[in-house]
């Protein structure tokens, strides 16, 4: 008995000393440099986390005079803010991007600022839609994919969050939110021309990330008024001639 209260004294002793060790590890971790990221996840509207590695910027929305447009992708870092500018570092993934540099996009530096006092900053890109698609039937997305390097001032931070895809399309591509279960039985598939209804009901819908109506608020009278206003008014696909209802395309005959 005596030599087992011994055993058990000193796992007590070794487990606390690996702790401690472990909390010094962590701190020390924070002390030496920031870790840097791109934000990596968006909160849904009950505040549910979604893991997303991409941004998408269309010009669907945008008049047809814009042809070029800044893309804005949100950089954060873990540790504390600091009272001085500071440098992240990027680069172009070339075997997973297939926009092209000065045709789709401006040329992105290599190295970045963070700027001072910030948790969060934002990359910006210039895009242009000059030679990007107009089609929805057969639609066309350039893939810009960029990947964190190590830098003076900052490590690299969580393994999902070094990584990213911008997306550029000249369509009004889907919004993340159409699919959402508590909304998609009542607005159907999705369709340009449906969703920008919608935005004509009320402009919070214009919103690409997140939605604030689903079935169970509100949105249900947004959703019969959308399924009202297309069996009222005739809504057509652009490309096929279609008849647009709020739950098939009726072919033009």
């Amino acid at each position: 008995m005596k030599n087992r209260n011994i055993l058990m004294l000193w796992s007590f002793m070794l487990a606390t000393i690996a702790l401690s060790s472990c909390d010094q590890e962590i701190d020390h971790m924070y002390k030496e440099k920031a870790r840097i990221q791109f934000k990596y996840y968006t909160l849904d509207f009950n505040k549910k986390m979604i893991v997303n590695d991409k941004t998408t910027f269309s010009f669907g929305m945008k008049d047809d005079k814009i042809i070029k447009d800044t893309a804005k992708i949100v950089v954060e870092f873990l540790g504390s803010a600091s009272d001085k500018d500071r440098t992240y570092k990027i680069k172009v993934v070339a075997d997973s991007t297939t926009a092209v540099a000065g045709i789709h996009y401006e040329p992105v530096s290599n190295t970045q600022i963070f700027r001072a006092g910030r948790l969060k900053d934002t990359l910006k890109i210039v895009v242009d839609r000059t030679k990007l698609s107009t089609s929805f039937t057969t639609p066309e997305n350039k893939r810009l994919t960029l990947e964190m390097e190590p830098s003076e001032d900052f490590n690299l931070g969580m393994k999902d969050g070094l990584r990213t895809n911008l997306y550029i399309n000249n369509y009004l591509s889907e919004p993340v939110w159409w699919k959402d279960g508590l909304r998609l039985p009542y607005i159907g598939f999705y369709h340009p021309k449906k969703w920008k209804i919608l935005i004509s009901f009320n402009a919070s819908f214009s919103n690409s990330e997140t939605c604030e109506f689903n079935y169970n608020n509100q949105g249900r009278s947004y959703f019969q008024g959308l399924a009202s206003y297309l069996n009222a008014i005739p809504t057509f696909d652009d490309e096929s001639g279609a008849r647009i209802y709020i739950d098939r395309l009726v072919p033009k005959i």
